[in-house]
């Protein structure tokens, strides 16, 4: 099979696209960088239909009303229409890089494209070295010293097999969260990080959005594995959800969460009554 005339570079999220345009750009090339929207890694995703999605994140994490979490299918079609050549870039320890990997492989079929895969690699920064766990905390200018454009490679056949394999059994599975759990991404359910939003409040009032702070930061860079890709909506939906089982105390006219304050109850449940 020839390759398309164009070659497309694709990434989850508007922020790491970005990183690569202006990596690809301080090395001399102009080729086009597509980011593929919102997250695969919560929400229903059998069947992928955004209206339905939208109306779960409204009603389960119960996001500001006219906040509109539906994902374009634009970006979908500059990155897989038959006159382009993909190259995917990833970090598979990222639970949302890994989902539109997945998600991508299978829209793809048996076209092949290329990977530039940056899962486990040790970066060169003006920091020093680092193994970042996702994409998105890398810097342009540390994708360029570590010469990761370098990696690109074509996607094997048996590797886009097992990628469209996984994804259909998580699309039947269907549950609300994905997770990356050695090194492969697997269901889980809504209560997963209840347990660390628990351990991290406070029994002072603060603002939700300090508690959830402190939540993504333990996740990015105190656990092992650290990361799973999970963002504040979900988070913010969790804290409402145990404001309402007696797990926190939670005060405020919303919607965002900024407007709520939290603190741990006087009396709290007994931690078997925690889920998660």
């Amino acid at each position: 099979m020839t390759r398309a005339t164009e070659t497309v570079h694709v990434a989850y999220g508007v922020s790491r696209a970005d990183a690569i345009r202006d990596a690809l750009r301080m090395e001399g090339c102009t080729e086009r960088v597509v980011a593929l929207p919102a997250t695969l890694s919560h929400g229903p995703i059998d069947p992928l239909d955004p209206d339905a999605r939208q109306a779960w994140v409204r009603t389960v994490l119960r996001c500001a009303p006219d906040d509109d979490w539906r994902e374009p299918e634009e970006p979908w079609a500059e990155a897989t229409t038959a006159d382009v050549y993909p190259v995917y870039w990833v970090c598979l320890t990222d639970a949302g890089e890994h989902a539109w990997f997945l998600e991508f492989a299978s829209r793809m079929a048996v076209r092949p494209f290329d990977i530039v895969d940056a899962t486990g690699l040790d970066f060169v920064t003006r920091d020093g070295v680092r193994s970042p766990w996702s994409l998105g905390l890398v810097r342009a200018e540390d994708i360029v010293s570590s010469g990761l454009r370098e990696r690109r490679r074509p996607s094997s056949e048996a590797e886009a097999h097992a990628a469209s394999a996984t994804w259909a059994q998580l699309r039947a599975e269907n549950a609300p969260l994905r997770i990356v759990r050695d090194g492969r991404l697997v269901s889980a359910p809504l209560t997963h990080f209840d347990a660390v939003l628990v351990a991290q409040g406070r029994p002072e009032w603060e603002i939700v959005a300090g508690l959830i702070g402190r939540a993504l930061h333990h996740l990015s860079f105190e656990v092992d594995p650290p990361g799973q890709g999970v963002g504040d909506v979900v988070l913010f939906g969790r804290v409402l959800a145990l404001g309402a089982e007696g797990a926190f105390d939670v005060r405020g006219a919303g919607p965002g969460m900024r407007d709520y304050e939290v603190r741990l109850p006087a009396i709290r449940p007994h931690p078997d009554r925690i889920p998660g």
